[in-house]
């Protein structure tokens, strides 16, 4: 059934190895004591999934291969696989029908399956690409225009061709694509088959949308000037379709934004993948996993020295809540602006990363709820600028780019001043607009133009009162 593979069966696991890799037999024995092998490293595991890596020298050269098992643990999900095949067989068997219609992937190098009754593991190896990146990656730290203008053109004729070929990649985005050099070329290859089905032909117009939509989410990467050259690469150069194009994209984008914000508002409050429970003998609270603990552990330890409401601890602030200001009595609580700030930056509206809430549980104390928030790199007031004519053309056009950027998902606060506005230089030079208190900003659902002619009011108003005190002080 697949070619270049060859049929294997040890104990009571069944393998099908590519013949290119017919060294690793003897090596697939190991992956039953996978905790007791040294040359295998566990890089991440839960309840149903190991992510692992290993590597084998063969006639002095060494192979690096990346292991996924997958494991059913439950009686009812080791039932489910008699009546359906296992997920590593399905990424498998998706990327061989994906390499079969000449989709650039990695072929995975051995499949297997633990069979004792029922299935209880399955397992899935693929060659590890060196000196691979994913293009979420490569465009965050790549700064040569020139290489992302070359990257961008190729992402694009490869995802019209994807799409042409009828492969439905439920998680389109970036972190799905590894790009890499080869024999003096840089190449692009599809990968992480765990959610993609195919169709015969290729996909319909609303569909392809929808995916290009999920993709247009990372909007912290491109700017619009490359995303407009991505498209056109993807509609072959035709300039009106990509105008109606990328109209529809971004309409069905603010839609996705929005679902996923509801999502995350859920996910802040509950252990998931993303957030963490963080518990010692002073606090309790939940944090975004991409922090340390020992990182949150320094900063709740400055709040033993907290004089008023707020402190700062370099690119992180803290706030104390023992109850809502006046302007904040729209949230319950802080576990409400919690959520709210999660919202926020779930739509990525430029505003602080909320890092972590917590709650003193220690004797002696009070009871106080703490919110701490990590504001970006190198910010500055908006004031600094507001008093510099050079500036002022850039940063009105800043203001402008920030308010239609917001506007699809709601309004400012009515009475918001410069001090709740700051601006950040990216690493690409360009200005950027955050609003540094997340109680400035309220969904909506209301129309794009209705809450952008709002906006634009209180911007030009608080400008203005910013303009008039600078005056009686001067």
């Amino acid at each position: 059934m697949f070619k270049e593979y060859i049929s294997y069966t040890e104990s009571n696991n069944q393998w099908l190895v590519h013949e290119q890799f017919t060294f690793l037999v003897s090596h697939l024995k190991h992956l039953k004591t996978l905790n007791n092998h040294t040359t295998i490293k566990i890089n991440r595991e839960d309840r149903f999934k190991i992510l692992a890596g290993f590597e084998v020298v063969k006639s002095d050269e060494a192979y690096s291969f990346i292991l996924k098992i997958y494991k059913y643990p439950s009686l009812f999900q080791q039932l489910k696989q008699l009546f359906k095949r296992t997920k590593a067989f399905r990424e498998f068997y998706m990327t061989y029908l994906a390499a079969s219609k000449g989709v650039p992937v990695e072929v995975p190098v051995a499949f297997g399956e633990q069979k004792c009754f029922f299935i209880k593991k399955s397992y899935l190896i693929i060659k590890k690409i060196e000196n691979s990146h994913t293009l979420n990656d490569y465009f965050r730290d790549n700064n040569c225009f020139a290489e992302r203008r070359s990257v961008l053109k190729e992402f694009g004729k490869l995802s019209r061709f994807i799409h042409d070929s009828g492969i439905k990649q439920d998680d389109y985005s970036l972190n799905n694509f590894l790009v890499f050099k080869r024999d003096g070329d840089t190449r692009i290859i599809l990968i992480d088959f765990e959610r993609v089905s195919i169709q015969r032909g290729s996909l319909l117009e609303k569909q392809s949308i929808l995916y290009l939509a999920k993709l247009n989410r990372a909007k912290g990467i491109f700017c619009n000037t490359e995303r407009l050259r991505f498209l056109m690469t993807y509609v072959e150069g035709d300039y009106v379709y990509c105008k109606q194009l990328a109209k529809r994209i971004e309409s069905l984008t603010f839609a996705l934004q929005k679902k996923d914000s509801k999502k995350f508002v859920q996910q802040c409050i509950h252990e998931n993948r993303k957030f963490g429970i963080f518990k010692n003998a002073g606090f309790f609270g939940r944090y975004r996993k991409a922090y340390s603990q020992e990182t949150i552990r320094i900063l709740l330890a400055t709040t033993d020295q907290m004089v008023n409401g707020t402190v700062q601890a370099k690119q992180y602030q803290i706030v104390r809540f023992t109850k809502m200001p006046s302007y904040q009595k729209r949230f319950r609580g802080a576990v409400d602006l919690w959520k709210h700030a999660n919202a926020l930056f779930a739509l990525r509206i430029n505003v602080p990363v909320p890092v972590g809430i917590f709650k003193r549980i220690s004797s002696g104390w009070p009871k106080d709820e703490f919110f701490i928030y990590q504001l970006p790199d190198n910010w500055t007031p908006i004031d600094q600028h507001l008093s510099s004519t050079d500036d002022l053309a850039i940063l009105m056009r800043t203001i402008k780019v920030f308010i239609e950027e917001i506007s699809p998902f709601g309004i400012v606060r009515q009475d918001m001043n410069t001090r709740d506005i700051i601006l950040h230089t990216d690493k690409h030079h360009r200005l950027k607009c955050f609003l540094k208190d997340y109680s400035a900003f309220f969904l909506n659902r209301q129309s794009y133009q209705q809450n952008k002619s709002f906006n634009m009011k209180v911007f030009d108003q608080a400008l203005m009162i910013h303009g008039q005190l600078k005056k009686s002080e001067g």
